[in-house]
């Protein structure tokens, strides 16, 4: 008969035997070192496509909609954690970071690798190359694409790449001004939105208006007879959309105001037309003060004579125009007529 200390000794040794046969039966999973998609992941990076690119600072709000397992805030996520998801998409190789301008965030766009995951159909290029005005153009559009779904649950944003991809083109043909992206409402209407966030000159400003308020009739119309003939032709047309909403800082809402008060006061717009154009500040409006103070400002220009004398023509000068071209050509050039 074994003594009791050897019976412990005994069942201590099968106890180890027993540990040593279930962790080396184990298997490692087949997904082991793969990134794996989930759903966020798929929800951000596909709006980082659709809007060719995105600043970390941006990214935080972004990933905010939907945070992770211990976030600390409701509808943001801190910048460690967002560098984390980044690190984590790089290594999958479904984005490009890089800092683009020093004291700034790095900006992230999806490589082709991410592009083909996401299902998107468009041409990967580097911004690393673009245009610094472009740049802050582009990322003012995302501060507002951001702040306006936030703010309205159920809407549905429609970038300036979806609507590029929209285009077929043809050699010669002049293309109808574009959106910098649009709102959808559930009811049916349709809000263009406009980052004016430099100025351009006044005929320019006033022909994307007339465009963006005639849609393409206006456009063949130009093509056939000028522009003069156009606008007086094309009043009964109306475009596709029910609103056009201006962002721009304040010296630019000003240019605004005097081409939409212009437009009116030689006929080419009606005060229909007119309401249709609304002014918004940039950079945004944050609390209900500013909000209503926006409101006002675009009411008391409504009926301010004194834009009608400021120095601003709305007629083609016959000098060469320089076309500056909208963020998609400035931010990947000739190739994102590809897409």
């Amino acid at each position: 008969m074994s003594s009791p200390h050897n019976s412990e000794v005994t069942q201590e040794r099968r106890k180890k035997e027993a540990i040593q046969i279930t962790t080396g039966s184990r298997k490692k999973r087949s997904d082991a070192g793969i990134v794996l998609c989930n759903d966020r992941d798929e929800q951000a990076l596909t709006w980082i496509g659709q809007q060719y690119a995105i600043r970390l600072d941006h990214l935080q709000w972004l990933l905010g909609s939907q945070p992770g397992r211990g976030a600390q805030h409701e509808a943001w996520i801190s910048e460690g954690a967002a560098r984390a998801v980044v690190t984590r998409w790089k290594s999958a190789g479904w984005v490009q970071a890089e800092r683009i301008r020093a004291k700034e965030p790095f900006w992230v766009w999806l490589t082709h690798r991410g592009l083909r995951k996401m299902g998107l159909p468009y041409t990967s290029n580097d911004l690393e190359h673009t245009d610094l005005d472009a740049l802050r153009h582009l990322h003012a559009i995302n501060a507002i694409r951001l702040q306006l779904t936030h703010e309205q649950e159920g809407i549905r944003w429609i970038s300036e790449r979806q609507l590029l991809s929209r285009i077929v083109r043809r050699k010669g043909q002049t293309l109808l001004h574009r959106s910098d992206g649009e709102i959808h409402y559930s009811d049916g209407d349709i809000i263009a939105i406009e980052a004016e966030i430099s100025s351009k000159g006044p005929f320019k400003l006033a022909e994307n208006l007339m465009e963006l308020l005639r849609g393409k009739e206006y456009l063949r119309l130009k093509d056939e007879y000028g522009w003069q003939q156009a606008r007086m032709m094309s009043q009964s047309y109306e475009s596709e959309y029910d609103q056009i909403w201006y962002f721009a800082p304040k010296k630019v809402r000003r240019l605004v105001y005097n081409v939409r008060a212009k437009l009116v006061s030689v006929g080419d717009l009606d005060s229909a037309e007119a309401e249709r154009l609304v002014v918004r500040w940039y950079p945004l409006t944050q609390t209900d003060e500013e909000i209503e103070q926006e409101e006002q400002e675009d009411r008391e220009a409504r009926r301010d004579p004194a834009l009608l004398d400021a120095p601003v023509s709305i007629e083609d000068d016959d000098r060469s125009l320089v076309i500056v071209a909208r963020v998609g050509h400035l931010l990947f050039g000739s190739s994102l007529a590809r897409e």
